[in-house]
């Protein structure tokens, strides 16, 4: 007993940062890499746990646009189209691939692409501009077309990587129009032209079924994916069990993002590993200004809870030194923000300590959120229950409940009562922090912040503005600083991206929010290809060292 205690104190203390003690416990090499199996062996099987935005996750492996969002400088690559030119401000032409087909094994013309962007431009997404941006689409020949903007709008191929592709019959029997949370797929089948055919459920964010079935597409244009063949989706699991499945359990889960309190569990697993990445997600606290406690329309009180985390406290007991701290809400790990935080200050009122219980002893917040973020939460609550702010917490283990308040709330038509809603906003723009700048549009159903004539200044200068200018840098940071001073948030440290994968499973983590399902591998040891009642052998549960990322972007 002894010996197992002095361990976990090790591990404990080498996870918050001391790494160069990994050298000294034993870990065995990971083999998969030595010992894939060939791809899309029959057998083939994943088992995956998706709590945040599982539609767009699952939107992006089923379906394909005319590009694909990326790890790259651009971040994106071709998908279905093979080359474009932008001609002018307003102005791209596209040229389609050869021998594209549907999942369903219909062959993909230049008149399926005007049809649906026909009517991608009359339904269009509801979480950019682009429902304001009217466009012309031109034929040009049988291969390549043009599209023409109205106006200036600079988001736009950002935007074409969410416009997906369907069949004129899925279109017109199930009308998959654009909301709040983008084009998902509505209903199983093979209607579209991604890497994986949706085989049963669905996911549209503010619903879902709680299980999704995958299946690999024999269609995909780019015949180096899928690796595996089939692959089910879990969206809403209790926290708690989802861990004690994939660190004590063999084939009920593969991969899943865990809380950092959890690493441990992870590490001492005999079927999980730990993958840890930089990443461009965020965790998001929403301060409700529409409906919740009416002390915190003063933005004194909100500035002064900011002010009273301890951030480096956050990231090294409670992120357990998974992330990195940042002045902003929006993640650091964006370029643009981590220039931003470079090369300008932001100057702020300082509250004494005194000043901070004159301030917020005896606030009482209601809290809304997922249980994954009650690690969280309840660090912070440790922090703010020294000023006299008290807690009240209502949870749940799915998303949608989640979606279903926030998106009400806007509109004053909220059902549940809360002033502080945790949301995991992954980077589903990609590279762009429109991701968290979309919450500051008091227009939109993402915002619970009232009137704001400045920030909606600025949001109409980001949309038309182009990247890599000293113009964009300036409108970059003028967000930034304003969402800041307005407190409109409650802070806490950037992320990293922490997941706990199958030891016999090969995953690279996307910096953005984006699983590659289509690129997942897995060893000839995974619990689906062995013969049944074949036990994982002993030599195989022994620990692996945690793989971290850094991303050298690429162009």
């Amino acid at each position: 007993m002894y010996k197992i205690i002095i361990l976990l104190i090790f591990i404990y203390t080498n996870f918050l940062g001391n790494e160069h003690l990994v050298s000294k416990f034993e870990f065995r090499d990971d083999t998969v890499y030595t010992n894939k199996s060939k791809p899309l062996n029959p057998k083939s099987h994943i088992n995956i746990f998706l709590p945040s935005i599982p539609y767009s996750y699952i939107a992006k492996s089923t379906n394909s646009g005319l590009i694909r969002s990326y790890d790259n400088k651009k971040g994106w690559v071709y998908d279905l189209a093979k080359s474009h030119k932008r001609v002018d401000e307003y102005t791209y032409i596209f040229e389609l691939r050869e021998n594209l087909r549907f999942q369903n094994g219909k062959d993909f013309t230049i008149n399926d692409v005007l049809f649906n962007l026909e009517f991608f431009k009359k339904n269009p997404l509801l979480y950019t501009n682009i429902d304001k941006v009217d466009f012309d689409i031109i034929k040009l020949d049988e291969k390549r077309f043009k599209i023409v903007l109205k106006e200036k709008y600079e988001m736009f191929l950002t935007d074409l990587a969410r416009i997906y592709f369907y069949t004129k019959e899925y279109i017109e029997k199930y009308n998959p129009i654009g909301s709040e949370t983008g084009t998902a797929t509505k209903a199983a089948g093979a209607f579209g032209m991604g890497p994986y055919i949706l085989e049963s459920g669905f996911a549209l964010g503010d619903k879902q079924t709680e299980k999704l079935e995958l299946v690999a597409n024999p269609y995909y244009w780019n015949k180096k994916f899928p690796k595996i063949k089939r692959i089910t989706v879990y969206t809403q699991l209790d926290i708690n069990k989802a861990i004690e499945d994939i660190t004590k359990f063999e084939g009920k889960l593969d991969l899943m993002p865990i809380p950092f309190d959890k690493k441990i569990e992870v590490l001492l697993s005999n079927y999980s590993k730990l993958i840890i990445s930089e990443t461009t997600n965020n965790f998001v606290i929403f301060f409700n200004l529409i409906n919740g406690n009416e002390k915190l329309q003063n933005v004194t009180i909100r500035q002064a809870l900011n002010q009273a985390l301890n951030q480096e406290n956050l990231l090294n007991f409670v992120y357990k030194n998974e992330g990195t701290i940042s002045p902003f809400t929006t993640s650091i790990n964006y370029d643009i923000v981590k220039k931003v935080v470079n090369k300008y200050k932001f100057e702020e009122k300082h509250f004494s300590k005194k000043e901070l219980n004159t301030l917020l002893s005896g606030l009482k917040l209601n809290i809304y959120t997922q249980d994954r973020f009650m690690f969280l939460l309840k660090g912070i609550e440790y922090q703010l229950k020294k000023y006299g702010v008290v807690f009240n917490y209502k949870v749940t283990n799915t998303e949608k409940d989640i979606y279903e308040q926030l998106l009400k709330t806007n509109k004053n038509k909220n059902d549940k009562k809360w002033d502080l809603l945790v949301w995991g906003d992954d980077d589903w723009y990609y590279q762009n922090p429109w991701s968290v700048f979309f919450i500051y549009e008091t227009s939109g159903a993402w915002s619970t912040i009232k009137k704001d004539d400045l920030m909606q200044e600025y949001i109409k200068k980001y949309f038309i503005t182009k990247t890599d200018t000293k113009k964009y840098e300036q409108v970059v940071k003028d967000i930034l600083f304003r969402a800041k001073e307005k407190a409109y948030t409650l802070r806490v440290p950037s992320i990293n991206k922490v997941t706990a994968v199958n030891k016999e499973v090969i995953y690279k983590p996307y910096k953005g929010g984006i699983i590659p399902l289509w690129e997942i591998e897995i060893s000839k040891n995974h619990w689906s290809l062995r013969p049944k009642n074949t036990e994982y052998k002993d030599e195989f549960k022994k620990a692996i060292k945690p793989k971290r990322i850094k991303y050298e972007i690429t162009q």
